[in-house]
């Protein structure tokens, strides 16, 4: 799936840029910054359409709120260290140094 519309534009307004929650998750062009700002936007919308559904203000569109959840499980939170970067206590010992015990 193609992106229609600009970076900056595609993460501010991500219901109308992409088919599919998954497809934000999937997009390699946006950073996970964008990715996560991107999904959080949407799974505000998603929700208010819920809202509005159990108001009997709804217009027949679902919210989508399962798929963007399970989007954003696949974009690693920030906090989340990536794979290839170890942690402190599993990095290697420098030359000379001898390796420590966690625990």
């Amino acid at each position: 799936m193609k992106r229609k519309a600009k970076r900056s534009e595609a993460v501010k307004n991500p219901v109308e840029n992409f088919d599919a929650p998954i497809d934000v998750a999937r997009d390699a062009n946006l950073s996970e910054e964008e990715k996560r700002e991107a999904l959080r936007r949407w799974e505000y919308d998603a929700r208010q359409l819920s809202v509005a559904a159990e108001e009997g203000m709804a217009g027949g569109e679902p919210s989508r709120l399962d798929e963007v959840k399970e989007a954003q499980s696949i974009v690693p939170s920030s906090d989340e260290p990536k794979s290839d970067e170890k942690k402190d206590d599993e990095k290697e010992p420098k030359l000379g140094q001898a390796p420590t015990k966690s625990g």
